[in-house]
């Protein structure tokens, strides 16, 4: 589906990138109706459009919990016996069998779900509950992974159980912090009953910069729990990038609506996110001047060592900031360098464009 997104959207950007050119000009004399204003303005909608798709997918799987949470049956014996022959136990965390018996368990994210309960040590009747909701669940949330397949989807019950698709093997389920505490479940917006979104963060098997959607699901005024989405946003990002480096002397990239790299063009400037982010384990980076660190008190965040694109952002930010509204792209010189900038919506974050050339 994301591919499909892209490329509709997309198609003859290339084109489009090569015959236009970004003249040097005074500051305020900038043609606002220009295509690359336009181009960078398509760039921020496609993203924001793939991140509407995401959200409007995760509320799906929430109303489709909900809507089995309020039709349940009685736990009988035989139901509770077949579950606790299927679990594990590691500590507070009990793991479930979701593949055959004869079957050995399945290896990191392959194709069967995760069922895991985190609070106490044995089977009671309304853990058996919600893993018959996990099983008829289960052809929604595979449907819903391969539409968009970035990483996970998954659903933490109130009262910490977990479904999980693909698979987590039980060592990397177990964690010392219950779902419920987790910024993927605190992340949905509670207070508008709405899809939230966690700040952009490192995954740690590999997967580089993510970003979760996740939807509070209530019944009445009782909350069930939270579904939830990932995101790679590398995927995401490089389709539309490179389509924005039109020439040498072009950079793209996106940040944060506080400065955080999320990617670029550039790769010099890729290399620097992923050494940074690495050295620190977590999303790091920052396209901020040391001032513009401290004044959002972030202290561990790290300013890039490329001065220019922390003098970039920190003028976008600022004029973004004074707008009241941004119904287009903004467009403005800083230290003699053409810069283009949009917003998208969802998140807050920013597509820049800056042409170099002197």
């Amino acid at each position: 589906m994301i591919k499909k997104l892209l490329r509709n959207g997309l198609q003859g950007f290339g084109m489009a990138c090569i015959t236009v050119s970004l003249c040097a000009t005074p500051a305020q004399a900038v043609d606002h109706e220009g295509p690359l204003e336009s181009l960078v303005q398509l760039a921020a909608d496609r993203i924001d459009t793939v991140f509407r798709e995401v959200a409007a997918s995760t509320r799906a799987l929430g109303d489709e919990y909900r809507a089995l949470a309020t039709h349940r049956s009685p736990v009988t014996a035989q139901d509770k016996a077949s579950w606790v022959g299927r679990s594990t136990r590691a500590g507070n965390t009990i793991g479930f069998r979701t593949w055959p018996e004869d079957l050995s368990p399945p290896p990191f994210q392959a194709p069967f779900p995760g069922f895991y309960t985190y609070r106490g040590k044995t089977v009671i009747d309304e853990t058996v509950v919600h893993l018959r909701d996990f099983e008829r669940l289960l052809p929604v949330f595979r449907a819903a992974y391969k539409s968009f397949d970035f990483s996970w989807v998954y659903l933490t019950t109130a009262d910490d159980m977990m479904l999980i698709y693909p698979y987590v093997p039980m060592d990397q389920a177990v964690n010392n912090a219950l779902p419920t505490k987790q910024v993927f479940y605190t992340a949905a917006d509670f207070a508008r009953r709405a899809v939230g979104w966690t700040a952009p963060y490192l995954d740690l098997v590999g997967a580089g910069m993510m970003i979760t959607a996740s939807y509070p699901i209530y019944a009445d005024d009782r909350l069930l729990g939270v579904a939830s989405r990932d995101i790679t946003l590398k995927q995401l990002s490089r389709s539309v990038l490179a389509r924005l480096q039109w020439r040498d002397t072009a950079s793209a990239f996106i940040v944060d609506r506080h400065g955080l790299a999320i990617d670029a063009s550039d790769a010099a400037l890729e290399a620097e996110i992923e050494r940074v982010n690495a050295e620190k384990k977590t999303a790091a980076l920052s396209y901020r001047s040391s001032a513009g660190l401290a004044k959002d008190a972030d202290r561990g965040a790290v300013a890039s060592r490329f001065t220019w694109v922390n003098e970039v952002t920190e003028g976008v930010l600022a004029r973004a900031a004074q707008a009241s509204s941004m119904s287009g792209a903004l467009a403005m010189d800083i230290n003699g360098q053409r810069v283009l900038a949009a917003r998208i919506e969802s998140t807050g974050w920013f597509i820049i464009l800056v042409d170099r050339k002197p």
